[in-house]
């Protein structure tokens, strides 16, 4: 079994879009397969932030968003998939940088406005320590 290099470099890292200035984006299609791209990304580009893509669908409710992705009619990708709630996804990307797997995420909404609304209001407010203006938050809208 592979050794992972799981230490975080420091704050989470999130970008809206793209990713902060200076991480590396990895894409994997679930945790076992991050956190080997991501020791072959720490490797590979030694003290870079390594952050995941993850194409997010978010909803008030979770039923609310598997229905919008149901209709979607997407085929599956290489990308992290998160289909639930605001707070179901604050928990992934914590708990994705608290177990060393990756220093953050860039997230990739699927649907319009209403999942960017819901990052930038339920998701980023939780992730940062200090509250949305956080320097570890770059929070990029999509033009």
């Amino acid at each position: 079994m592979p050794q992972f290099d799981t230490r975080p470099k420091g704050l989470l890292r999130i970008g809206v879009g793209e990713a902060p200035d200076g991480a590396v984006r990895v894409r994997a299609v679930d945790l076992r397969a991050l956190g080997q791209q991501a020791a072959v990304a720490r490797a590979e580009h030694p003290g870079a932030a390594v952050v995941v893509d993850i194409d997010v669908a978010i909803a008030e409710d979770a039923r609310s968003a598997r229905v919008t992705v149901a209709d979607l009619n997407r085929e599956p990708g290489d990308t992290l998939l998160y289909v639930g709630t605001p707070d179901g996804l604050v928990g992934l990307i914590a708990d994705i940088h608290s177990l060393g797997i990756a220093d953050g995420a860039v997230l990739l909404p699927m649907t319009g406005s209403g999942t960017l609304d819901l990052i930038y209001d339920r998701v980023l407010p939780k992730l940062s320590p200090t509250g949305p203006a956080s320097s570890a938050i770059r929070e990029a809208r999509p033009a």
